[in-house]
């Protein structure tokens, strides 16, 4: 296979620290262009990017909180390549990982993401997060060797010609997987391939998170997608459900005592997700500004 021209969509507001911290790993990875949408509410300084003088790097500043999905595809705008990565300011990853998750593609492959590795701080919360990560990677294991279609977040790279603009959807990555999946695209989630994320460090973060996401496979739902997820797994095949969390703890025994907490917190952001009725238009919506609010953390 010919080598594939990558580009890179990076979306950052009110984050400075993470694109602050990100830039030299994407300087340092084989991308033709990269194009940054980032901004802030509250005087957060992105100053550092005047310092970049890379002619790849293609900086689109906003000047009002548009939310993610305008982010984007203001950005489509100049990409042209083959392969897009779409990432997060609030992950970590080394320059490696672009060729890495690029070796995963093939003629028939759409959609390659690779597994995340919560970065792990005390604190019951902090904890709990980091259990449902660990689910979150075994059920994802377990559906690609069901045949099914994984889809996952943080960050993602396909194929350019999969779609011209995103739709008005809250969860973009994983509308993305399941277009591929539509089209006959296989989605692979390259597991050998790994970058870090933060987990909430307090409830309020993480019910907000947590709540946004269900509510984005909802959404999933009545457009017309069947996506497997933990948070109805439980209906729909319990013996699969129970199988996600046991492999999980089986590897990380050392997380069990945070399933109670985990739960519980589930149940919160379940419900809280059921405060919001599906809507045509999400964009205006607060829970569907941004991933997750990064702007506070410590690294």
């Amino acid at each position: 296979m010919r080598t594939l021209i990558k580009e890179a969509i990076v979306v950052s507001f009110d984050d400075p620290q993470g694109l602050r911290q990100m830039i030299d790993p994407l300087l340092s990875s084989p991308l033709q262009t990269i194009a940054v949408a980032y901004g802030s509410s509250n005087r957060d300084d992105y100053s550092f990017l005047e310092d970049v003088k890379d002619a790849r790097v293609i900086k689109i500043r906003e000047k009002e909180r548009r939310g993610k999905i305008a982010a984007i595809n203001s950005c489509l705008d100049f990409l042209h390549g083959d392969i897009i990565y779409l990432i997060s300011s609030d992950i970590t990853f080394d320059s490696r990982v672009i060729s890495q998750i690029e070796s995963h593609f093939s003629t028939e492959v759409g959609v390659v993401f690779p597994d995340v590795v919560p970065v792990e701080r005390s604190g019951l919360i902090s904890r709990t997060g980091a259990l449902l990560w660990q689910i979150r990677s075994a059920s994802l294991k377990n559906i690609e060797d069901q045949g099914g279609i994984p889809h996952g977040g943080e960050m993602i790279a396909f194929r350019r010609d999969l779609l011209s603009r995103l739709p008005d959807v809250v969860n973009d990555e994983e509308y993305i997987c399941m277009l591929a999946a539509s089209e006959g695209m296989k989605v692979v989630y390259a597991d050998d391939v790994r970058i870090k994320n933060l987990t909430a460090d307090n409830v309020r973060d993480y019910i907000r998170q947590r709540s946004r996401i269900i509510y984005g496979h909802r959404q999933m739902w009545s457009l017309g997608f069947q996506p497997q997820i933990m948070d109805f797994l439980l209906l729909s095949d319990p013996i699969l459900f129970f199988r996600n969390i046991y492999q999980a703890l089986r590897k990380r025994s050392d997380l069990g005592a945070y399933m109670l907490p985990l739960l519980f917190l589930e149940t919160v952001s379940l419900l809280e997700s059921y405060r919001y009725g599906m809507r045509k238009n999400v964009l205006i919506w607060k829970l569907a500004m941004s991933t997750k609010p990064s702007s506070g953390w410590k690294r």
